[in-house]
């Protein structure tokens, strides 16, 4: 926004004023322009802009500027330092800097560029209008959130590196790095973050068995499978392999597994994630009967059963190895699985 000393008035380009003046008549009032003319019915509309300025540690303050002209023919915003000083702001400029005063004590930095003087904003002060040849050059000066936000959220010290490296770029303001927040970055890079903590092992078999499963996986097999559940023992890290139709057969292999193990100990623990499949009554209820602790992972929350599903990843890399050498149709992936268990437990 062009600051100038000698406009009497604010005016904006766009028709952003708020609380207009029902009284203002466009017939009635005249504008005086440099060469010393007069007209009418320039001015559209009086009242009040709000916008956001850039103060000298280069944040947005909001702003309002009273007793605003709408012209929408006018070449570009002004920031009118009479109108200012009228509603009690002081103006300062100096040799080493120029500085805009409110009331409230809020200090602006008034840049200069090209002999010409202008306000930092954004929001409905933004000029986007036609603007002199000289003025389209402040685009290149701005202060470091303006900078950032430019660039994509770029990080505050490669801003800082680019100054003295992009011909004309300049970082207005005074720039505390300790200081500098970006609640848009917060949001929008933020992160997951993970227990990197390791898990209690457990420390007999089957006193911890973690379980997950997989599917639905193409081609369906030869006998019409189309998952694959697998149940891991923590202490010794034997694999149990079992293949479904359908997810509602969970319980089914649940039942088939505690059977087979049931020679070797009773089941203390088991692990899994928050699935339908898991979480059902009837499969709580097998685990009530069986007196069998479940823990489960809190949603989107793969690696906190990570132990099965790392155990996935070897088991149908292995699988996948076996298909691809031995040359067999792509549906007889179970059997590939099922050795792939063998050869882990084996091993």
């Amino acid at each position: 926004m062009l600051v100038d000393t000698g406009a009497t008035s604010h005016i904006v380009t766009k028709d952003v004023l708020k609380r207009v003046d029902g009284n203002f008549n466009p017939a009635k009032h005249y504008m005086e322009l440099a060469d010393g003319t007069r007209r009418n019915n320039v001015a559209l509309k009086r009242g009040d802009a709000e916008g956001s300025i850039a103060d000298e540690n280069g944040k947005y303050v909001k702003a309002v500027l009273k007793d605003v002209l709408f012209i929408p023919t006018y070449p570009q915003n002004i920031f009118s330092v009479r109108a200012a000083t009228s509603n009690g702001a002081k103006v300062k400029f100096s040799q080493d800097k120029n500085e805009l005063v409110y009331k409230d004590g809020t200090t602006f930095i008034i840049e200069e560029h090209e002999r010409l003087y202008c306000l930092n904003t954004v929001n409905q002060l933004n000029d986007d209008s036609n603007i002199s040849s000289s003025y389209d050059k402040v685009s290149l000066a701005c202060n470091i959130y303006k900078w950032h936000e430019i660039l994509g959220h770029c990080n505050f010290d490669d801003i800082m590196k680019l100054e003295n490296v992009v011909p004309g770029m300049k970082v207005v303001g005074k720039v505390d790095r300790s200081k500098l927040e970006c609640g848009t970055c917060t949001e929008g890079k933020f992160a997951n973050c993970r227990n990197r903590a390791p898990d209690s092992r457990a420390t007999k078999p089957l006193e911890k068995v973690h379980t997950d499963l997989a599917g639905p996986i193409s081609p369906v097999s030869k006998n019409g499978f189309k998952y694959c559940i697998a149940f891991t023992d923590d202490f010794s890290g034997a694999i149990f392999v079992y293949f479904l139709r359908n997810k509602t057969d969970t319980l089914l292999a649940t039942e088939k597994f505690l059977a087979d193990c049931a020679p070797y100990g009773q089941v203390k623990c088991l692990r899994s994630d928050n699935g339908t499949e898991f979480m059902n009554g009837d499969f709580q209820d097998l685990l009530r009967k069986r007196a069998i602790k479940h823990e489960t992972s809190c949603p989107n929350s793969p690696h906190q059963n990570g132990t099965a599903e790392r155990y996935w990843r070897t088991l149908f890399e292995m699988a996948r190895c076996l298909l691809l050498e031995s040359g067999v149709p792509k549906m007889l992936w179970p059997y590939a699985v099922q050795t792939a268990a063998h050869i882990r437990n084996k091993c």
